[in-house]
């Protein structure tokens, strides 16, 4: 659908109900918008330098809030006391983008999704702290709402832990970029477990991922689509460790419209960090 210039990391995707894909950038510091319908794309903010954009959710009807953080490629780790969140209203003529809360005592932010029971509370995944943090958008209160040791990064040569987190049902599905890891954890109405951690299925680097109505997961990792069902069944429905079709896939958001529901878009960062055949713009491509 649209590719980014050279070295423009896409980390993460949403899903207006116009049909519009909203794209985090992480290293340009910038909220895109592209139309998949007639393939135009747009600066929606420019935020300032080392405000890097990482997840983003929907918290009311065309309200998203987006997780921001002076974040280095190099060692992906964030700045200490870098973190923010920001509330990007649509609901007007041009879109008004306001500071939730500093978020001072968080590593590395990372997905964001929202409690259903409440809208104003989002939980944010931590990736350096392997903890969940809940974030009310109104008063921009935050604390830890969940622990658990299957959020912990443990990997030495990549200290990343809990990354992308969707709601589902009663769960909390997550990934551990680190660890190699997708499961889920229920939770109640304001995000603290009600039972143990289950182990979904490993797969190579999962970063975000897509849960669909019927209870599939789609997970971007590793230049891989891959599909999950809960019994822990995968298969590949796209890419590969070293096939530059998905190159540097970061996350994927289904389509909202009657003319897209049943499609599944894919943003890329371009292969930055572990280029195939090369660093390439980062993109954002339909399935």
């Amino acid at each position: 659908l649209w590719t980014f210039p050279n070295e423009t990391w896409i980390e993460n995707l949403a899903v207006r109900h116009t049909g519009e894909i909203l794209c985090t950038s992480l290293n340009r510091a910038a909220l895109y918008s592209i139309n998949p319908f007639s393939h135009i794309a747009s600066t929606v903010h420019q935020f300032e330098a080392g405000d890097g954009l990482l997840g983003i959710a929907e918290i009311d009807f065309d309200v998203f809030v987006v997780a921001s953080a002076n974040v280095s490629l190099t060692t992906s780790t964030a700045e200490e006391g870098s973190a923010k969140m920001w509330k990007v209203d649509f609901r007007q003529l041009e879109p008004k983008v306001s500071l939730v809360a500093n978020l001072v005592d968080v590593g590395l932010p990372d997905g964001i999704a929202v409690l259903p029971d409440t809208r104003r509370l989002v939980l944010l995944a931590d990736a350096a702290k392997g903890v969940v943090w809940s974030v009310d958008t109104e008063s921009g209160d935050y604390a830890i709402v969940t622990q658990n040791e299957a959020f912990i990064p443990t990997n030495s040569q990549i200290p990343l832990g809990i990354d992308g987190i969707h709601i589902s049902n009663g769960y909390l599905f997550f990934t551990n970029f680190g660890n190699n890891l997708l499961g889920r954890l229920q939770i109640s109405v304001n995000g603290t477990a009600r039972g143990r951690v289950e182990t979904i299925a490993s797969l190579a680097h999962p970063d975000d991922f897509a849960v669909a109505k019927n209870g599939l997961i789609y997970v971007a990792g590793d230049n891989t689509l891959y599909r999950v069902s809960l019994n822990g069944s995968v298969s590949i429905l796209a890419g590969g460790s070293n096939d530059p079709t998905l190159e540097g896939c970061t996350s994927a958001q289904f389509g909202r419209t009657s003319l897209d529901h049943d499609v599944l878009y894919i943003g890329t960062n371009g292969g930055i960090l572990s280029p195939v055949d090369g660093i390439h713009g980062g993109q954002v491509l339909a399935l």
